[in-house]
């Protein structure tokens, strides 16, 4: 039953990333979006023009197939900070990235806008190397327990609902007289406002949930940053006990690591320079 159950999940991701597929291709111009120099209005439109993405993302993976798109010429970059960058100084035409990701990086003052949003989305999850079933698990009482009683909303509106700078950690002061073997998690250094390193402490919405996390088990945390590409290698390589580094649930993904329930649907989007 395991096996047949295991089966049918996997169809069932691998028909939703085909029509995630024919979608970025078909998607349309949001109007009330503000204007830009290029004026992109579609991945149609791209045809041509160098895009920026993060390294090893699922943009640089569905739009660096040829054969869906032969013409898009991909720049890859470790970070979203990154990737901005590139837009801004005209290294790329324009940028794919999470849209949550674009409006705590200050886009507006940064000279960006958006073109359009793709249409649907990713769910994403903390993801745990497939031995390690017993934490996962745990990590899924933990959701239960921080989506019912309000908690997860509310951190999602305090770090996504304004410019990052505007945030802070909350202060947590039980986790110093957490003992024990603390729980591995790997992460990203530089994808606010998920996971940051700034001022010499890791800081962000998922650094703040797997510091709760951490709370619930009666463990201490420890975080180590990666390149986004990195990130699956790692949990495999047993280098970290859990990934939770704003990572989509996709199939090829789901074939090597163990996913959570998801806790965040990812939108993304098309900027490039504003007028």
């Amino acid at each position: 039953m395991e096996h047949r159950c295991l089966r049918t999940c996997r169809g069932v991701l691998q028909g939703l990333m085909a029509a995630v597929v024919l979608a970025f291709a078909a998607c349309s111009h949001t109007p009330e979006q503000p204007a830009t120099v290029a004026g992109y209005a579609s991945l149609e439109d791209l045809d041509g023009h160098t895009v920026a993405v993060v390294s090893g993302s699922t943009s640089d993976v569905l739009l660096g197939d040829t054969h869906n798109f032969p013409n898009i010429t991909l720049v890859r970059f470790s970070s979203p900070t990154d990737l901005l960058d590139a837009v801004i100084n005209d290294s790329a035409d324009c940028g794919i990235t999470d849209t949550v990701v674009l409006m705590t990086l200050e886009m507006e003052q940064r000279g960006l806008a958006v073109d359009f949003n793709l249409p649907g989305g990713f769910d994403v999850a903390v993801a745990f190397n497939p031995k390690d079933k017993e934490l996962c698990a745990k990590f899924n009482d933990f959701l239960v327990q921080v989506k019912s009683d309000g908690t997860l909303d509310e951190m999602f509106a305090r770090w996504c609902s304004k410019e990052v700078d505007t945030v802070y950690m909350l202060d947590m002061p039980e986790l110093a007289d957490l003992k024990g073997h603390p729980i591995e998690v790997a992460t990203l250094a530089d994808n606010p406002p998920f996971s940051f390193y700034r001022n010499n402490r890791w800081t962000g919405l998922e650094v703040e949930l797997m510091h709760r996390f951490s709370l619930f088990m009666g463990r201490p945390v420890h975080f180590s940053g990666y390149n986004f590409g990195e990130i699956v290698d790692v949990l495999l390589s047993r280098k970290a006990d859990a990934a939770a580094a704003n990572l989509f649930i996709t199939p090829d993904r789901a074939d090597k690591v163990l996913f959570s329930h998801p806790y965040y649907l990812c939108k993304t989007c098309c900027f490039s320079k504003a007028r």
